[in-house]
């Protein structure tokens, strides 16, 4: 089930990718999917429909509306030549098979957890190992949020505050679940708060409800409740943003597809602006002319925790320019497909004990910090993987690796918290394990698409010299798919809107002529 050794499944995950459909389909599109699919896919199986019903996700079609579909595309007028998407995709998949025989950096799953300040200890003390990473990911936006009074500076000299966003991605039914217990405990005292201040929000709408006519309304208490999960309007969060007063909010989402239909509600846009000014606590406001609406500028100062599998995450991090999955600490638990049972022991009543005792701490602390060993540490870690990134000239990872090293900061000083603001080794290894854990994973499971989306500014930038000198290496008459495996040789971005942009520029300064389908000719 190969085309020249790359599988057809990594082959039509990739065309999804390339025609926006990534993470598949919903209803009401599928069809219209699955034929353009199958008018692709039928280049590389032969136009056989019985080859193109295995290669082809289903999508939920019936066998006889797949089959009418394939039959309607395999009779379209044929080219002589793969058309250019194809090409396209063929190359990036194949790029992507050279750099998973040589990858610039080891799987994550490879890292031993290293020694832990005493908290995150017991949080993995009954965990299997392979579910341990993933714990002390989970935990640090709950982390985070507990000491949201903490201030300290990076090593550019601005302040920070211990602001993460995690993502848990596994596939179903592999036990996402398991951080469910401990997260709770960690949230005892902003649960209890919550509480309390859900209770005057109450009163307060129920005061307003009876004193509707009234000439004296009831002052808002401003009542602020900071755990309030993902499904909450962009004026709400807002609101809370404002009334808390530059504590931490924070959004914890068992279902990654909960924040996918928010986008489909039209909503994304300002949710997404608020996130990505959320990891370096800036500024953010709206001003509408309704009394109705709420009105504010205010400092972000927000947390993430989400879990999904791997096809809601897609959907969720679709778009790689705006950002977003630059700032999250990705950690991928392992597939448990014919597996037994992940067992999961339960905490002791003197662990929970523990465990709210340290939450509490961590909610008492407050002030700025500094640890002149994490900022040692991280700036040697910077620049062995600047080392690595200019040797391998990936811009993929040269990117990953500064967003990265402020989260890895950030868990630092956080260590040094738990540590009892004692600057140890301990401190040192557990910022540049989280730098490290973090930029192995983005590296996996974004670094190619990065690096197409980061190659194709870069040549834009440069077309009066790259473009002469790399038209000046094909021969006098050439096709698309010549281009297109010169540009791999070169390492340069094979995104098929960089093709059709780059020729269609040649063409228009009349540097070559169209000749044939999917053939060019270079002109003097």
């Amino acid at each position: 089930m190969c085309y020249k050794g790359i599988p057809y499944s990594e082959i039509v995950d990739e065309l999804l990718l390339q025609t926006g459909n990534a993470g598949g389909v919903v209803q009401g599109e599928r069809n219209t999917v699955y034929f353009a699919l199958a008018n692709y896919m039928r280049y590389i199986c032969d136009f056989d429909k019985e080859l193109l019903m295995k290669v082809l996700p289903d999508f939920g079609l019936s066998v006889q509306e797949r089959q009418q579909t394939i039959a309607s595309a395999i009779g379209r007028p044929r080219k002589s030549q793969m058309p250019v998407i194809v090409q396209s995709v063929l190359a990036i998949c194949e790029r992507s098979h050279q750099r998973a025989n040589r990858p610039l950096l080891p799987k994550a799953t490879d890292m031993e957890v290293p020694a832990l300040p005493p908290l995150l200890r017991i949080l993995c003390r009954r965990l299997p190992a392979a579910y341990q990473p993933a714990m002390i990911i989970a935990a640090l936006p709950v982390l985070g949020t507990l000491a949201t009074r903490i201030r300290f500076n990076y090593l550019d000299n601005q302040e920070q505050s211990l602001s993460f966003f995690s993502c848990i991605t596994a596939p179903a039914a592999s036990g996402k679940s398991f951080i469910r217990r401990p997260i709770d405990l960690l949230l005892t005292p902003v649960n209890e708060q919550d509480k309390i201040e859900r209770e005057k929000e109450m009163k307060y709408k129920e005061e307003l409800r009876t004193s509707k006519n009234a000439k004296h309304q009831p002052e808002d208490p401003h009542a602020c409740p900071r755990n309030n999960g993902v499904s909450i309007s962009v004026a709400k969060l807002l609101q809370l943003l404002t009334y808390a007063e530059g504590k931490h909010l924070i959004g914890i989402g068992e279902e990654m597809d909960t924040l996918v239909k928010s986008e489909r509600a039209g909503a994304w846009s300002q949710k997404s602006d608020i996130y990505r000014l959320a990891f370096d606590n800036a500024e953010y406001g709206q001003a509408y002319m309704s009394d109705a609406s709420f009105n504010a500028h205010i400092r972000v100062y927000y947390n993430l925790l989400l879990t999904g599998t791997p096809n809601s995450m897609q959907r969720f991090f679709k778009d790689l320019e705006n950002g977003l999955a630059t700032r999250v600490c990705f950690a991928q638990l392992p597939d448990t497909s014919f597996a037994n049972m992940p067992v999961f022991a339960s905490y002791t009543e003197n662990e929970k004990a523990e465990i709210i005792r340290w939450a509490r701490l961590l909610d008492a602390e407050q002030g700025t910090i500094e640890c002149q060993l994490v900022n040692r540490a991280i700036l040697e870690w910077l620049e062995a993987k600047r080392q690595v990134a200019s040797d391998a000239d990936s811009h993929a990872l040269d990117t990953f690796r500064r967003r990265a090293a402020v989260i890895g900061f950030r868990a630092g000083m956080l260590c040094y918290l738990l540590e009892n603001r004692q600057p140890t080794q301990l401190t040192a290894r557990f910022a540049t394990w989280v730098a490290e854990y973090v930029l192995r994973n983005q590296m996996e499971l974004w670094g190619d698409q990065m690096e197409q989306v980061l190659t194709a500014p870069i040549e834009a930038q440069t077309t009066s010299l790259s473009s002469g000198s790399l038209l000046e290496q094909l021969p006098q008459e050439f096709t698309t798919s010549e281009l297109i495996q010169l540009r791999i040789r070169k390492g340069q971005s094979t995104n098929i809107l960089s093709i059709k942009s780059l020729l269609t520029r040649w063409h228009r300064n009349r540097r070559i002529d169209h000749v044939g389908e999917s053939r060019w000719k270079r002109l003097t």
